[in-house]
């Protein structure tokens, strides 16, 4: 079906989702008399050795600070704002509710002790299981309410799909020229190559050495929140060159967390170079997920080294 037939609809109707979840998880949360079960600090490093530095700040992506967002703000946020005062109350208002999205969501896991069986399963279904106990509260059957639910995760992940592909076709057609309908069709295509390469080509597990196959999402996701974190680090950068250009000693509160975020994506990405500059070294030139994986992050960190050294140069101007 087409998106114009589709946007409407599904954008009002998630609406719904977005509210009710927020309100009735909240609500749930508050009155239910959880205790947190989890262990709130389990170690330095994880079972398959990941350090909490930085990937914590690369996991809790959206919920704490989003590059995606900063995007979307550029062109269709900004659509809502009719004056400046109205930005406090659309953005920053917004991303507090993002933060309650993110704080309901940890909660889910919050709730769980170590042995559980629901630890070992996916993310959706802990965050379902999750939300239909808090919803329970009110009398609702559990089953509905993991139902309704996982249509909610759903519809997150979906509005997400589709504003990034929508993101990306405005970005490579704004970078290349490209106009009318050639363009745009091309555009979507290019945007569109790389996840659906991974979709078509790459296995739902990986089989990384000796230990259990990895389902391949969980391989990506650290790629994809750095990606993401990235984002939000530049969209810093830019503010902080736009507020050293115009408003002086005040870029300092810009700067500050551009200097953190950028710190922890850089070192991130720097943990999947490091494996494929080892591979290089050996001659192993042996095309698989690593391999892809380790240039993707090689290609972020030298585009984020540009615009770094860019910026800095404005910045000394």
């Amino acid at each position: 079906m087409p998106m114009w037939l589709l946007l409407q609809p599904r954008g009002y109707l998630g609406g719904f989702f977005l509210y009710g979840f927020l309100f009735f998880g909240l609500a749930g949360l508050l009155a239910g008399g959880w205790s947190v079960q989890y262990p709130f600090f389990v170690g330095w490093t994880n079972p398959k050795g990941l350090p909490l530095f930085p990937l914590l700040f690369v996991t809790i992506a959206c919920g704490a600070c989003s590059g995606f967002h900063g995007i979307v703000s550029s062109g269709t946020t900004s659509k809502q704002v009719e004056k400046e005062s109205d930005c406090r109350r659309i953005g920053y208002g917004a991303m507090l509710m993002e933060g309650m999205v993110a704080v309901i969501s940890l909660s889910t896991v919050m709730v769980l002790a170590t042995g559980d069986p629901m630890v070992k399963e996916q993310p959706d279904r802990i965050f379902a299981n999750g939300l239909a106990g808090f919803v329970n509260l009110f009398g609702v059957d559990m089953e509905l309410a993991r139902s309704f639910a996982l249509l909610t995760f759903a519809t997150f992940i979906y509005d997400t799909l589709d504003v990034a592909t929508r993101l990306g076709r405005y970005l490579f057609q704004e970078l290349t020229g490209w106009k009318g309908a050639f363009g745009r069709y091309a555009a979507t295509l290019c945007t569109l190559a790389i996840p659906g390469a991974y979709v078509l080509f790459v296995p739902a597990t990986i089989q990384l050495g000796d230990s259990n196959p990895v389902p391949t999402w969980a391989l990506v996701w650290s790629l994809f929140g750095t990606s993401n974190q990235l984002l939000a680090a530049l969209t810093l950068l830019g503010l902080t060159v736009w507020l050293r250009r115009r408003k002086g000693k005040i870029f300092l509160v810009t700067l500050l967390p551009t200097l953190f975020m950028l710190v922890m994506t850089l070192w991130s990405l720097a943990l999947w170079i490091a494996p494929l500059a080892r591979r290089l070294a050996n001659g192993n030139l042996l095309v698989d997920f690593s391999l892809l994986n380790g240039f993707g992050a090689l290609v972020l960190f030298i585009l984020a080294l540009i615009l770094i050294l860019r910026s800095g140069a404005v910045i000394r101007r």
